[in-house]
């Protein structure tokens, strides 16, 4: 072998050995994204979502990597699986609205899906045992091709116990779709 590999395959193993033992200590959620990045993200955080296709094709309004797109299918699966397929897009959009927003921090998926404090299900332990099924994975590929219906929303709640709530102190909300009201800051 040449010494380039063997450096790189000491690399390799130098970084799968701190990853094991890292992982060792996480919680059920942390755990669940260090081994999915384990499996699909190293060495492919480059490649993004686009068709694939000879034909002219729309290029998406988003793109996003594999392993975001499998955080967009658990979150819409743990947030609104019983919505109809407009509430699930509502959900999605939101996630992009605030990726928009520069009162938002962070830029991706990931930092805003998981940013504290922000989506029930990642603390609940719904995210991680989320079964998103074929149906969730067309509606986000439809919110990743530009569905949006969401008016700019940066916020939802469910109706059940929005009464009195911070989102009813602190936003406007700008209209209700199924169980959900959506909202965006005065």
């Amino acid at each position: 072998m040449t010494r380039l590999l063997k450096r790189v395959l000491a690399t390799s193993v130098v970084y799968v050995v701190v990853f094991l033992a890292g992982a060792l200590a996480l919680s059920a959620q942390e755990q669940y994204l260090c081994d999915y990045e384990a499996q699909v993200c190293v060495g492919i955080r480059g490649i993004v979502n686009r068709p694939v296709s000879d034909a002219a094709e729309p290029t998406p309004r988003h793109i996003v990597t594999y392993y975001e797109r499998d955080i967009l299918y658990r979150i819409a699966w743990a947030e609104a699986r019983g919505e109809d397929d407009r509430g699930i897009i509502l959900v999605i959009n939101v996630i992009f609205n605030r990726m928009a927003c520069p009162s938002f921090e962070g830029e991706s998926v990931r930092d805003i899906v998981f940013a504290p404090r922000q989506f029930s299900p990642i603390t609940n332990g719904a995210f991680a045992r989320a079964t998103p099924d074929q149906r969730i994975k067309d509606l986000v590929q439809k919110a990743l091709d530009g569905a949006d219906y969401s008016y700019g929303a940066t916020f939802f709640r469910t109706v059940a116990g929005s009464a009195g709530s911070w989102h009813e102190r602190a936003l406007h909300r700008k209209f209700t779709h199924g169980t959900h009201h959506f909202y965006i800051s005065r």
